[in-house]
């Protein structure tokens, strides 16, 4: 027990009240006896003193959960009364968090409050440095909610340790330095990180070389009249994960360079230090601030010339920032020496970055024309660039001796000469025409032994299958009811009505446990899925005439019975979206769910749909179609209208004479009207224009591309209002209700599919979910019909996807194959595409040839050829522009698939391009393949 026990009272009583002011005042007083009794309670006072400050909340936690408890009694007890319905009743119960019991109370004391009191007067009264440090750094006192200025946070803190002396306070705030650690991530171990500045600037004391102390210093905001300044600034060069933290802050930049400015801090010590911080390594967003820092300070040869090696030395291996800078700076140095020249051009030429090495043929250029006495002491640097692994490099380098040979005595000849070796034959030949040397034969390569094409034959395009029947139980269809899989939802649709209709009871009894089923979506104002309707249709043959109420009508409901009003009975809306609401594909899906609850409710339900898929592609079999219209005319009854339609859009595009026959038999006005879509009086394949829209939407968002669908009218209103609506242009943000039920769209045109194609191209550009399942891609290519731009387009952006969208080519790859496997690849609008992301740097050149290599080798060379009749012809390099390995490799493929798929006839940008003056490889490949072709 405490020797002075009125000491630790008052001290814990502080504590608990959490009076900062009284607290330091208390402590700094205390004689040492009393010091160490209090020390010595601290640690067991931690356990107390936490429970009383999360004891508050804990209460009106109780007394929400009292009230909540109380609320759901009473609604209990008003059910088994029979006061409420059992569906106001589940209504009710899902709304008491929203409508019932106390609300939290935000006014209750901070759980972190005991906290900081806790750390002053273990800082007041602990005796040694090290202890006090472990006191201030317990995981118990770790907080997070340090906002606004923490320094102003540990001014009492501070205030305690203050009045201890002057070399403790140093001990103090040294350990408590060292104690910092480096991470990227918020740690608690360094949120003493301001007292411990605090300290070092209150004390005067020398801080420790520390990484994480200058990390953490550069971290705030700087100030001229910081002590710390003349100490920390130097070590800014010295310390890890500086430059990653300041690499795109422009205060420090500014700050530093201000100092430089007014002579506070030397230019030399920035500068010197900026170049030891380059030799020291480092990838690019270490250096990116030191290299910033380095170029704002401007300096000048006088300070450049004494570090021209340095500079060298950062060539070869150097992010490219500072590589550029560097070699920036050595060009423009008056008077450096010429061995310094090659040097620094031995290590820059080898480099990857092509601006870098331009840049270095460049200088070797302008030290040729400058000083062409020095071509000697450059012809080592000349022949080391003729090994580049680029051959544009090497041409270059061959053209600069080629118009400097002159200049070059034996000595620097013979240099060059033995560097030769590397050359292609074409570059060896013209630089041994001008400086001497043996010719040699310029042949063409012996392809390499899998460069050997072995024609493949592409997988035949698989055959569409039998749709699985419909469920023939109630209680089979009750367990398939709710699956929302395209094959799943027709085959439910086409069982409800069938047994609906033959056996209702067995079927009400079936479907009683779904419609049970407690799912909010059946109160919003729209029903847009497949699992929604599914529901309703079961509640309405279970619970017939019970009414739906939206989510608006519910609320206004339960507030009229909490004031004692009777409910009002609403007529149930239309849940069909509106059309503004939803992509006309999607709404002609959802009308047959809205004619098949609504005959349902009014008694007049047919036994049969006519529009159940009879194949996997979507198609339904005419001679079924026939036999239904045949079973509804006998028994005098109207196929449903969106039914019938759909069926008429389902059918396959060639048609049995013999069934087209037996349809004409029919009397009724929809077996005439299927008459003459089976005898080829349909639909005409509708015109598809796929086109760039403009800039913008109206609302600052950019529109990638606008399609137009031109359809003939059948006669049909249904039919006709889905191909006459447009297809929409779906905004990321304002528009995430369109495109519903994607994967049911190619099933519903299975023979028009480039109408399909332009409806999906909406939903290509959105960030996931909302997008088009690639998946839907591959169902689209096993329907029929033309496939032009639009099915192009979006084969073109699914086997090179974009960032953040879906990212799974396995399905577009497969639809590629089979529509070329069946001859139906839109290739020359694919090509057209593939060259216009490239051009506006989507995909790579490279990517792009290798996937078409890729290609070609297993059997799509025909395809690959035609893409490449379109892409090829605007992807050739400028007059003006260097051909790259890519643009290389695009003619030699271009070559290759030309002569595996026997290809003849004239590409007229190909000649023209051929017919350019020059030796280079790529016009080599060229001009060779235009004689391939003609």
């Amino acid at each position: 027990m405490p020797s002075d026990p009125a000491a630790w009272t008052v001290v814990r009583e502080l504590i608990d009240a959490g009076e900062l002011a009284k607290l330091v005042e208390t402590v700094t007083t205390l004689d040492e006896p009393a010091r160490r009794e209090v020390a010595a309670e601290l640690p067991g006072h931690i356990a107390v003193a936490r429970q009383r400050a999360y004891q508050p909340r804990a209460n009106n936690e109780a007394a929400r959960e009292r009230a909540l408890l109380a609320t759901q009694e009473e609604l209990l007890g008003r059910k088994e009364r029979g006061e409420i319905s059992q569906h106001e009743f589940e209504q009710s119960w899902s709304m008491i968090w929203i409508y019932h019991g106390p609300k939290p109370d935000y006014g209750l004391p901070d759980t972190n409050g005991w906290i900081e009191p806790m750390r002053i007067a273990g800082a007041g009264t602990i005796s040694s440095a090290k202890a006090v440090v472990t006191w201030i750094n317990r995981r118990d006192f770790d907080r997070w909610d340090l906002a606004g200025d923490p320094t102003a946070a540990f001014e009492p803190l501070i205030e305690v340790i203050a009045a201890r002396p002057a070399a403790w306070q140093a001990d103090l705030a040294a350990r408590l330095a060292l104690r910092l650690r480096p991470t990227r991530r918020r740690d608690p171990r360094n949120l003493n990180l301001p007292l411990s500045l605090a300290l070092f600037r209150r004390t005067g004391a020398t801080p420790p070389e520390h990484d994480p102390l200058v990390v953490g210093w550069v971290s705030e905001e700087p100030r001229r009249d910081d002590p710390l300044r003349d100490h920390l600034v130097p070590r800014i060069f010295e310390a890890e994960g500086v430059g990653r933290r300041l690499r795109d802050d422009r205060a420090w930049l500014s700050f530093l360079c201000g100092l430089a400015a007014k002579g506070e801090v030397s230019r030399d010590l920035l500068l010197d230090g900026c170049r030891r911080r380059f030799l020291r390594g480092g990838d690019g967003p270490d250096l990116r601030f030191f290299a910033r820092l380095h170029e704002q300070l401007e300096p000048t040869p006088a300070e450049l010339a004494p570090h021209a090696i340095d500079y060298a030395r950062l060539l070869p291996t150097a992010p490219g920032p500072v590589a550029e800078l560097s070699l920036r700076h050595l060009r423009a140095l008056p008077a450096l020496d010429p061995a310094d020249v090659v040097e620094a051009l031995e290590g820059l030429l080898f480099r990857a970055e092509a601006g870098l090495v331009r840049a270095g043929l460049s200088w070797l250029r302008e030290s040729l024309q400058h000083a062409p006495k020095r071509a000697d002491d450059l012809s080592p640097a000349l022949a080391m660039a003729f090994g580049h692994e680029s051959w544009t490099v090497q041409e270059t380098a061959v053209r600069l001796v080629v118009r400097h040979a002159r200049h070059f005595t034996e000595a620097g000849l013979e240099t060059l000469r033995e560097g030769t070796g590397t050359l292609p034959p074409d570059l060896h030949n013209r630089l041994a025409a001008a400086i001497g040397g043996e010719p040699v034969e310029e042949t063409e390569p012996v392809p390499d032994p899998e460069e050997v094409f072995v024609p493949q034959r592409l997988p035949a395009p698989r055959m569409p299958v039998p749709a699985v029947a419909p469920p023939g139980t109630a209680r089979e269809l009750a367990e398939l009811c709710l699956d929302e899989t395209p094959q799943a939802a027709e085959r439910t649709l086409a069982a409800f009505v069938h047994l609906a209709t033959r056996a209702p009871e067995a079927l009400r009894t079936a479907l009683a446990p779904v419609a049970e089923t407690d799912d909010w979506r059946l109160t919003r104002e729209e029903w847009r899925e497949h699992g929604t309707w599914m529901l309703v249709l079961a509640r309405d043959l279970v619970y017939p005439g019970r009414a739906l109420e939206t989510q608006s009508h519910v609320v206004i409901n339960q507030l009229r019975r909490e004031k004692g009003l009777p409910p009002v009975v609403h007529d149930e809306p239309d849940r069909l979206p509106e059309p503004k609401r939803a992509s006309p594909m999607h709404r002609f899906i959802l009308r047959r769910y809205d004619e098949i609850r609504t005959a349902a409710r009014a008694g007049t339900l047919p036994p049969l749909l006519l529009a159940r898929p009879a194949l996997s592609t979507g198609h339904v079999d005419p001679d079924e179609l026939v036999a239904g219209l045949e079973t509804l005319e006998a028994a005098g009854i109207e196929p449903l209208p969106a039914d019938f339609q759909q069926a008429l859009l389902r059918l396959p595009r060639e048609i049995d004479p013999a069934v087209a026959a037996r349809a004409a038999r029919l009397a009724s006005d929809p077996g005439r009207r299927a008459a003459r879509w089976l005898a080829g009086d349909g639909l005409p394949d509708p015109v598809v224009r796929v086109t760039q829209a403009g800039p913008f939407d109206g609302m600052g968002y950019g529109i990638w591309m606008s399609t137009t669908v031109e359809a003939a009218p059948t006669g049909l209103p249904l039919v006709d209002e889905l191909l006459a609506e447009q297809p929409r242009h779906v905004h990321s943000v304002f528009d995430g209700h369109l495109g519903g039920m994607l994967d049911r769209w190619p099933a519903i045109l299975p023979s028009h599919r480039e109408v399909v194609a332009a409806h999906l191209i909406g939903h290509q550009p959105l960030p996931p979910p909302a997008q088009m399942p690639s998946g839907v891609l591959r169902d689209l290519a096993e329907t029929a019909g033309p496939a032009g731009s639009a099915l192009a387009l979006l084969l073109a952006y699914r086997i090179f996807p974009r960032p953040y969208s879906e990212n799974d080519t396995a399905p577009p790859l497969r639809a590629l194959r089979r529509l070329a496997a069946a001859g139906d690849l839109p290739a020359e609008h694919l090509g057209a595409v593939l060259a216009q992301r490239v051009l506006s740097d989507e995909i790579t050149l490279r990517v792009l040839v290798d996937r078409l290599d890729a290609e070609a080798r297993h059997g799509m060379h025909h395809e690959v050829w035609r893409i490449l009749t379109t892409a090829m012809p605007p992807l050739l390099p400028e007059n003006t522009a260097h051909p790259t390995k890519a643009h290389i490799d695009l003619v030699d493929l271009a070559a290759r698939v030309a002569r595996w798929s026997e290809a003849r006839g004239e590409l007229p940008p190909l000649t023209a391009f051929a017919a350019r003056r020059g030796t280079g490889r790529v016009l080599r490949l060229a001009r060779a393949l235009t004689a391939q072709l003609g």
